[in-house]
């Protein structure tokens, strides 16, 4: 039975029942059928776009093979390079660039056209591939070994913030150099001449065609301890002598060495050694320091002798 306070009672409910509902479906957005807008929705409930940090992978042909989680990193406009993201890729890159002196690689850097370039460098792309190049020397790479380029475009990997870009370079092996010829025999020989002392004869050797001879190492020590000597002793003389191999007349020959020995003072004079102690004189081929019926022997014996007479 109804009592006359029964529309108060009917009213309490509807409130209770009303501010219940409010609180679920609006407050916490428990609600399945819920269709608030999002727009509607305070901004502290809202949730930040997501953003995933592109990896960084490249390969040497079916030789090695670099890929890494992650990316290098650089500020907004910014050249300086961030590579805590890919240091273990960048360690094993160094490795694989040192064993194998051959390889070059291009490394071509990206910049949005609304970037601004602090740098030198003509474009912010090429700033960042620079700044890559120059953290693989602290690697101990050769900066040699690379070639770089910057390139304008508008997908890059920038941070919902804006601040920050992943990426932002792009590494690609070229094809290796080509193998340096063989030296020329008469270099292996002018090798092969090591300084004992000035007072022990050494020979020198011409690549074909030329008349200079052939500097090494060796032949250096000889000549800076010879000057040395030379103007520590007025009266001793620098023996130059030539010698050739037994194809041809013997009194061309003959001429032909005198002609080497004397091509060799006009060089070592150039090079400090005073004309008055430096004499000259030919054997032809009379003494030959190998066989004269095959190629390599003859020129072995094509050559200029020098020595020191006390």
């Amino acid at each position: 039975m109804f009592t006359n306070k029964t529309p108060w009672v009917v009213l309490l409910l509807v409130w209770m029942g009303g501010s219940t509902y409010w609180h679920v479906c609006h407050i916490k957005q428990l609600c399945a059928d819920d269709d608030t807008p999002r727009s509607s929705l305070s901004a502290d409930s809202k949730t930040a776009p997501a953003f995933t940090v592109p990896g960084l992978q490249f390969a040497d042909g079916a030789t090695a093979s670099f890929q890494s989680a992650g990316h290098l990193a650089f500020a907004k406009s910014g050249a300086e390079v961030n590579p805590a993201g890919v240091q273990s890729l960048l360690d094993s890159l160094a490795l694989y660039l040192k064993a194998n002196p051959g390889k070059r690689v291009q490394l071509t850097g990206f910049y949005d056209p609304n970037e601004q370039n602090p740098s030198t460098d003509a474009n912010l792309g090429l700033a960042r591939a620079n700044s890559v190049r120059a953290y693989l020397k602290t690697l101990g790479v050769a900066d040699t070994l690379f070639t770089m380029q910057g390139e304008s475009t508008a997908d890059l990997a920038f941070t919902p913030a804006g601040d920050s870009l992943y990426g932002g370079i792009r590494f690609a092996f070229l094809e290796e150099v080509l193998v340096k010829a063989p030296k020329p025999a008469e270099e292996k020989l002018a090798d092969s001449q090591k300084f004992a002392s000035i007072f022990e004869p050494m020979d020198l050797y011409f690549n074909t065609g030329k008349i200079d001879y052939i500097k090494t190492a060796g032949t250096r020590e000889f000549l800076e301890k010879t000057r040395t000597y030379l103007k520590e002793h007025p009266d001793q003389k620098l023996v130059i002598t030539g010698h050739t191999d037994n194809v041809g007349p013997d009194v061309l020959n003959l001429a032909l060495s005198k002609k080497r020995a004397t091509a060799v003072k006009m060089q070592l004079v150039n090079e400090g050694i005073p004309a008055r102690q430096v004499e000259v004189q030919g054997k032809g081929e009379i003494q030959p320091v190998g066989t004269n019926e095959t190629e390599d022997g003859r020129r072995a014996n094509r050559r200029a002798s020098i020595v020191v007479k006390p």
